[in-house]
């Protein structure tokens, strides 16, 4: 017989994380002073930040959601609590980063403005890349402790990774893409069991791949402006908006091509094409704002929608059977492995551009 408490644990939890949320922003919080009456009559932050904030939002909200709809016994579930715990991480997010910046080490506030919005859904992207790897196995009890324990470590890497060490990671494919998708490996080779492995509700209908097709292509669409959400200044905005869109292409092209290639009836995979599609832009997101070549762009794209379509078809069932990290939506082949080939990218590059191409605003 459970307990009343394990009968309302959900309830209980959650009021109580939001009340303490919503204490700290009552103490600590304030919004910048472009926010505050009186602030900024400058239009160009609102009228640049907005729009990638937006696009940001919609990948976060609808193209995760949709995307990971692809199981035919947990289409509810995946997109409602894909929506709470990117709340719950917003809030949670916004805390710890404010509490980590200067301003609150100064004056103890953190400010709010439309570039802690941004930043902010790349926390709860982090989150749901680890949901993903972990998909039908926890409880939302279990799914709102993981994020709150990943949160913080995954925020003070950030830190560490791109303040300390000054990295330039302007789209996230390492700080945001390769630790979540590792992060939720690990919580899969932890928590997992062998039921998990072969569970007859693993797999996919004709109904749940359009749904997940659906979000696999608000993803696609909008996944230049992630990439170029917090890249400064207006040119390497735009550098990282180009190269992103044509890695993304060339991706697209190449996953067909190998999909095909790699199975025996000659037919494509639909998780492939919902995936691996999207390789290209987690891969080019750490130099996004560094490549000056559309060529070495699309090069980008197509290593990694090769490189993505046969983890997929080779690596995943060793990750499953031999290793014992059963990875549901398969983010290794999506975020871990093209996160690391970004950053293993990003010395290429470094060492073919010149720095002087960059002029004095340089940030490498």
């Amino acid at each position: 017989m459970a307990s009343a408490f394990q009968k309302h644990q959900f309830t209980i939890l959650l009021t109580l994380f939001q009340i303490v949320f919503m204490v700290l922003f009552g103490l600590f919080g304030k919004y910048d002073a472009a926010t505050m009456p009186d602030g900024s009559e400058d239009s160009v932050p609102m009228a640049v930040k907005y729009p990638l904030f937006q696009d940001t939002h919609v990948m976060i909200f609808i193209g995760f959601g949709f995307l990971m709809t692809f199981l035919k016994r947990y289409g509810f579930s995946a997109i409602s609590i894909n929506m709470l715990l990117a709340c719950f991480t917003i809030e949670w997010g916004m805390i710890v980063r404010g509490m980590l910046g200067h301003e609150f080490a100064e004056h103890g506030k953190f400010t709010i403005g439309l570039e802690q919005l941004l930043t902010s859904d790349f926390a709860a992207a982090v989150v749901l890349i680890s949901m993903g790897a972990m998909l039908g196995k926890l409880s939302p009890v279990q799914y709102l402790i993981m994020a709150f324990i990943e949160t913080p470590v995954a925020i003070f890497i950030e830190h560490q990774v791109v303040h300390t060490f000054h990295v330039n990671d302007v789209g996230g494919s390492i700080v945001v893409h390769a630790f979540g998708a590792y992060f939720g490996l690990a919580c899969s080779k932890a928590f997992g069991n062998e039921s998990q492995r072969e569970h007859e509700n693993e797999g996919s209908i004709y109904h749940s791949d359009i749904y997940a097709m659906i979000g696999a292509i608000f993803l696609w669409v909008f996944w230049p402006s992630f990439n170029a959400g917090v890249a400064e200044p207006a040119d390497a905005r735009q550098r990282a908006v180009c190269n992103t869109f044509l890695s993304l292409v060339a991706c697209t092209v190449t996953t067909f091509i190998v999909s095909q290639a790699t199975d025996h009836h000659k037919k494509f995979d639909m998780v492939h094409i919902a995936n691996s599609t999207l390789a290209g832009g987690v891969a080019i997101g750490t130099t996004a704002n560094v490549v000056l070549n559309p060529l070495h762009a699309m090069c980008v794209g197509v290593i990694a929608g090769a490189l993505s379509v046969i983890g997929y078809k080779y690596i995943t069932p060793v990750l499953n059977n031999k290793l014992g990290a059963h990875d549901t939506c398969g983010v290794h082949n999506l975020h871990g492995m093209p996160g690391v080939l970004a950053g293993l990218l990003s010395v290429v590059f470094v060492l073919i551009y010149d720095p002087a191409l960059y002029g004095k605003r340089y940030v490498l």
